[in-house]
C-alpha cells in the first residue's frame, strides 16, 4: 500500500522523527506501527485536512509549494504523535491527560480546523487554488414567506446619506 494522491507528508518524514520505532530508519511489517499503519495514519489525517480545506473552498489536493509544505508539516507532526500512541507514549496514548475523554482523531480535527481557518487567507495569498470564494453560500432574501417584497430596515435616507456620482461631480 502507498499513501494516497491527496495525502500530505511521507512515511520517510515520519520515520525520521520517530526512528526508535523503525528498523534501520524505515517502517516495516515487523515495526510498531507497521509501514501500512503509518500510511493509513497519513491518509486519515490528510483526509480530515482535505475536508476542512474543501469547506474553505480550496481545490484538493493543495499543490502550491509553500502551502503544501505547511500541510505536510501539520500531517507529519500529528502522525508522529499517532506513532507514539501506538507505542503507549505521547499525548494521544490511551489514558493521556491531553485527550480528556476524546479520541485522537477528534483532537486532530479540532487542531486542523483552527490551523486551516487561521491560515486560509495565507494559503490563498500564496497561490493555493480556491474553487469558490470564501463568501460562497451567503444569501439574502428578497421576499417574505407570502411572496411580498421585503423592505430593508434601513435606507440611506434614514441616515441622511447623499449619493454622489464622483465621476460627474
Amino acid at each position: 500500500m502507498a499513501i494516497g494522491d491527496n495525502s500530505y507528508g511521507s512515511v520517510a518524514e515520519v520515520a525520521a522523527l520517530v526512528s526508535r520505532y523503525t528498523s534501520s530508519g524505515s517502517f516495516g511489517e515487523s515495526t510498531r506501527p507497521t509501514s501500512t499503519q503509518v500510511e493509513g495514519f497519513i491518509d486519515r489525517v490528510s483526509a480530515l485536512v482535505n475536508v476542512l480545506l474543501a469547506e474553505q473552498g480550496f481545490a484538493i489536493a493543495v499543490s502550491q509549494a509553500d502551502a503544501k509544505l505547511a500541510l505536510d508539516d501539520f500531517v507529519v507532526n500529528h502522525v508522529v504523535q499517532l506513532c507514539h500512541a501506538a507505542n503507549g507514549a505521547g499525548p494521544y496514548a490511551p489514558g493521556s491527560e491531553s485527550l480528556r475523554g476524546q479520541s485522537p482523531m477528534k483532537v486532530i480535527l479540532r487542531e486542523a480546523e483552527g490551523f486551516i481557518s487561521e491560515h486560509a487567507a495565507g494559503f490563498e495569498f500564496l497561490g493555493a487554488a480556491r474553487t469558490r470564494a470564501a463568501t460562497y453560500g451567503i444569501q439574502c432574501r428578497e421576499e417574505d414567506e407570502a411572496g411580498d417584497a421585503l423592505v430593508p430596515p434601513f435606507s440611506r435616507e434614514m441616515i441622511e446619506h447623499e449619493i454622489v456620482d464622483w465621476d460627474t461631480a
